[in-house]
């Protein structure tokens, strides 16, 4: 029944997507955001629907069925997408042997890196900006309001895993929490009152899923989100009175077992599944110092035969010592040293300049949209939760590997491409005041 009913919304979307490339390229988005397949066991579950709507956008970009066509600038953000594609390519080229996830790995890497670079594109103008961020609501937003749901109706009892693309529990919870800043964007944005209640609703019920992970790195992630929410707002008490009223709903609706998993937070040096990730750090830093360039190739700390060569090395991370060495690899567990053992520290470097790059653009955005004033509210906004998202990612990052995640390369280019309209609407409005009114005969 239920690949009958996708099979239906297939014949639907496909019509669509080639009514122009706007419409093709956001379902492309959704369905890679949904991850479709890991709800599909049937018949459906053999047809590439992601890859379907790819092919669909660009064949409309290539017959240029877009009459609102943007360009790719050439700035600093494209160039470092066009950096981090190359370095990820010879990383993978020159990646070590035994490394069976290395192609798979990188066939995920190349779609998301080519999705976000030719954002620029298609997505124009204010209303296509933010029917993109409801794409990545509707996308992420969709798995935080199931097992949100799910945690609701057990009476907190749900514990969410999670699933095979996006990761266990740990990854799941800070790509949940990811979503949330953009979730209360719409909430405040969305033109009508019903899709800004259930975007609001949409955030609360995403809050409840990530408690039900249980984990550790999830909590710390929406914390450090909730203040960033809070010290960015424009209006900062009610911001506040948000927050503390998020804090009292979490602590309502939390387990006991969630209370006592959060609490272990502090007793980190004494915590073994703290330390093996610490192991896991000492490894990749260790596999960047032998190869600096081009690192291991992706997911080098988790193949076997280079955990054998590498383990026991302490790498950048000699002034700890975990007690222990493992002979079964394991992952990265940070989004930093698993970029640093798979492409080096020239990997490591793009890729953290491609995301500090985004949070200066958030800055730029806002001192330009102050300019602006009311007109451009929006804009300032939207950044904020732009770097709110970022900043999730960034922070939840420090101990889940999940380095290569669409979400994160979405935001970074979607700043950029909201940047460029905050100057087009600034450089309009100046044209506007700076054309004289024409002369009327009397």
């Amino acid at each position: 029944m239920r690949d009958l009913m996708f099979l239906g919304g297939f014949l639907v979307l496909v019509p669509l997507a080639f009514r122009n490339t706007f419409i093709a390229y956001l379902i492309w988005g959704w369905t890679g955001l949904i991850a479709i397949d890991n709800y599909l066991f049937g018949f459906m579950a053999s047809i590439k629907l992601n890859f379907t709507f790819a092919l669909i956008t660009f064949l409309m970009i290539l017959l240029k069925k877009d009459t609102e066509r943007g360009t790719i600038p050439f700035n600093a953000t494209v160039v470092l997408f066009i950096l981090f594609f190359l370095q990820g390519s010879l990383s993978a080229i020159f990646a070590y042997e035994g490394n069976r996830l290395n192609w798979f790995l990188y066939d995920r890497f190349w779609k998301e890196i080519l999705f976000a670079f030719i954002m620029p594109l298609v997505i124009v103008k204010r209303y296509r900006i933010h029917a993109f961020v409801l794409v990545m609501c509707l996308g992420m937003g969709f798995h935080g309001l199931i097992d949100g749901l799910k945690f609701f109706a057990s009476g907190g009892s749900h514990l969410v895993r999670g699933f095979v693309k996006f990761g266990d529990n740990n990854h799941f919870a800070v790509m949940l929490v990811m979503a949330i800043p953009l979730l209360l964007y719409m909430s405040s944005y969305a033109k009508h009152s019903l899709l800004r209640l259930g975007a609001l609703a949409a955030a609360i019920i995403t809050i409840a899923a990530v408690i039900g992970t249980h984990s550790r790195g999830g909590f710390v992630a929406m914390t450090a989100v909730a203040l960033w929410l809070v010290l960015t707002s424009r209006k900062r008490l009610p911001a506040l009175t948000v927050f503390i009223a998020g804090v009292i709903f979490v602590v309502a609706i939390a387990p006991s077992a969630w209370t006592q998993r959060m609490e272990t937070i502090q007793e980190a040096e004494q915590d073994s599944s703290f330390m093996t990730r610490v192991e896991a750090w000492q490894v990749s830093s260790a596999i960047a110092l032998h190869n600096p360039v081009l690192g291991g190739g992706f997911h080098a700390v988790a193949t076997q035969s280079v955990w054998d060569r590498f383990k026991g090395q302490k790498g950048l991370l000699g002034f700890v010592d975990v007690g222990f060495v493992s002979d079964v690899f394991r992952a990265a567990h940070s989004i930093y040293f698993e970029v640093l053992g798979d492409m080096g520290f020239l990997g490591f470097f793009i890729f953290m300049a491609l995301l500090l790059n985004a949070l200066k653009n958030s800055i730029q955005i806002n001192r330009m949209a102050k300019q602006g004033g009311l007109d451009l509210e929006w804009a300032l906004d939207l950044s904020r939760s732009l770097a709110a998202t970022i900043f999730a990612f960034m922070v939840g990052g420090l101990t889940v590997s999940i380095a290569y995640t669409e979400f994160i390369y979405m935001a970074v280019m979607l700043m950029e491409v909201l940047k460029q309209e905050v100057k087009r609407q600034l450089q309009a409005k100046t044209l506007s005041v700076a054309t004289p009114l024409p002369e009327i005969n009397q």
